[in-house]
């Protein structure tokens, strides 16, 4: 899969959900896990300000949750991380357990 597909993914159903459900996203951008390698897989960032009133983990739930509903296990596993910015500054990482959450089967 190109980083073309993934992007428009993100950047449609995943950020319509998400602006759905009361939590919508400034911005999406993917770089490269490993620069240099475009069969690698993606750190998807986020820009988003609700995420100040709510902990690492809060923000994680919601975007993953939607993830989940938004976007097929072939896009997901194409995820190694996502980072959460707000007000100008990272306010949320996630390298711990997100391919235990992205990369199981789901019918979408």
């Amino acid at each position: 899969m190109d980083r073309n597909k993934l992007e428009q993914k993100l950047n449609s159903a995943f950020k319509d959900e998400c602006e759905k459900i009361g939590y919508p996203l400034k911005d999406i951008c993917l770089e490269e896990a490993y620069p240099g390698d475009i069969s690698t897989s993606y750190i998807v960032n986020i820009i988003a300000d609700w995420v100040v009133t709510m902990d690492c983990s809060q923000a994680l739930d919601i975007l993953i949750d939607v993830l989940w509903v938004t976007v097929s296990v072939e896009y997901r596993e194409k995820i190694f991380a996502i980072n959460i910015f707000a007000e100008g500054t990272l306010h949320c990482q996630s390298f711990e357990n997100i391919n235990e959450y992205i990369n199981t089967t789901s019918t979408v």
